[in-house]
């Protein structure tokens, strides 16, 4: 879980590493549309949301 209970989807510096966590309480809730978008990064589709502010490096 993370501090502000917004979970961490997307891409990293490594290839073929993506990240689906920090879900916390609302890991049911959240986990077919999360599991959606990684699935639609790793295999180069449009994620058909907007994923400003859901990386990683909102923590840099």
């Amino acid at each position: 879980m993370t501090p502000e209970s917004a979970l961490i989807l997307g891409s990293t510096c490594h290839d073929n590493l993506f990240l689906n966590m920090g879900h916390g309480t609302l890991g049911w809730t959240m986990s077919l549309g999360s599991s959606r978008f990684v699935a639609d990064l790793v295999f180069g589709h449009s994620t058909g949301i907007d994923s400003d502010g859901l990386g990683l490096g909102r923590y840099a």
